[in-house]
């Protein structure tokens, strides 16, 4: 490699420690800019090593994931693949290739595609197995929201004990404690078991406010998994309070998060609709809607999951037709992604039926999906 290439080389490294840096504390304009400037330099270093080049791509994949941006995640992971499999194996590729994987399933979930995500992470856990280190957890932390979001409750629990032993041997950093206190949160969230979910959730926010730099948003994740769990428990004036601080925190990041401001507009629409307030939880549930249906397309799971709730809200309102037609979508979307058992898919089935009874008899109200954590 000339003097010219090693030089080049050398600030990519530099650009891509700078952009994690900033994506770290939270700010992905600076972060994005130093990643896509670290791959053009990886890629002109002699048409580019190819560890190098993959390490770059994946550093700007994982950027543009936190900033909503699949299709160009993907993109860039998919090039990393390409980079890796030029060259032999080696227990530095393989790690690397690994961490790619991780991302890849992490970018097919959050679109909707499990079985194309299950299958990056079969791969991932048979290098990071090999592999050892702490690699091991980011692979176990996946399967576990992964099996959660697919309804396998009893699998994501059994991903996370593992993930516990794991992190119990090896020791984990306060970023990795909080995410694991998240994580199990939400589960217990989606169980019913809102008393142990907000044990989880209260530990992943006083361990981001006790650590210095945190991510500003991985607090308002963990703040927003924490209101749920105490609507949960009919502690709505309390959970509102700490939805609207995390949605303040999601619009004022830079840039502002577009996908997590629909999480927490989603989640007081839930709050608005049961203290009462129909108008304001209509108008949170259709921005929360539009952002998503931007974000991630019109027939991806969680439209599934909003078009009940606000056809629950329309149902309410007694506008009964257009709360047919938001059921009967959130169907289609629902016994397109998950399997019949599927928690959703039950939920929405029920409340349909339910739906017509109550036209006819004055049923109860409909009981929404529960809302995003």
């Amino acid at each position: 490699m000339s003097i010219r290439d090693r030089l080049r080389a050398r600030c990519a490294r530099l650009r891509m420690r700078l952009a994690r840096y900033w994506q770290v504390n939270g700010d992905l304009d600076e972060a994005v800019g130093h990643g896509r400037g670290a791959l053009r330099l990886a890629r002109a270093a002699s048409s580019g090593p190819a560890l190098l080049v993959a390490e770059a791509a994946l550093t700007v994949a994982g950027i543009e994931l936190d900033r909503a941006e699949y299709p160009v995640a993907t993109a860039h992971l998919v090039e990393a693949v390409r980079w890796l499999e030029r060259i032999p194996e080696s227990a530095e590729r393989d790690r690397l290739l690994a961490r790619v994987l991780v991302a890849l399933a992490d970018c097919h979930r959050r679109t909707g595609d499990y079985r194309q995500a299950e299958h990056a992470l079969g791969q991932a856990l048979l290098l990071a197995e090999a592999a050892g280190g702490a690699l091991l957890g980011a692979v176990l932390t996946q399967l576990g929201i992964t099996a959660k979001e697919l309804g396998a409750f009893d699998r994501a629990a059994q991903h996370y004990a593992r993930l516990r032993q794991f992190y119990d041997e090896t020791g984990a950093t306060p970023a990795e404690f909080a995410a694991l206190s998240h994580n199990l949160a939400g589960l217990a969230h989606a169980r019913g078991d809102y008393s142990d979910a907000e044990t989880y959730a209260r530990r992943a926010v006083d361990t981001r406010r006790g650590t210095p730099r945190t991510n500003p948003v991985d607090l308002a994740q963990d703040l927003a998994v924490l209101a749920a769990a105490l609507a949960g428990q009919g502690r709505h004036e309390q959970a509102r309070t700490l939805l609207n601080e995390a949605l303040a925190i999601c619009r004022t990041a830079r840039p502002p998060r577009h996908y997590e401001i629909a999480v927490q507009l989603h989640n007081l629409a839930a709050i608005e609709q049961t203290l009462g307030d129909t108008d304001t939880a209509d108008r949170h549930y259709r921005q929360a809607l539009a952002i998503k249906e931007r974000l991630l397309g019109s027939d991806h799971p969680e439209i599934a999951l909003l078009t009940n709730n606000l056809a629950t809200l329309l149902h309410q309102q007694e506008r009964y037709t257009e709360a047919a037609a938001y059921h009967r979508r959130a169907l289609a979307i629902a016994t397109h992604t998950f399997a019949p058992e599927h928690p959703v898919v039950v939920a929405i089935r029920h409340n349909i039926a339910r739906a017509d009874a109550d036209q006819l008899s004055g049923s109860p109200p409909l009981a929404r999906v529960l809302p995003d954590p």
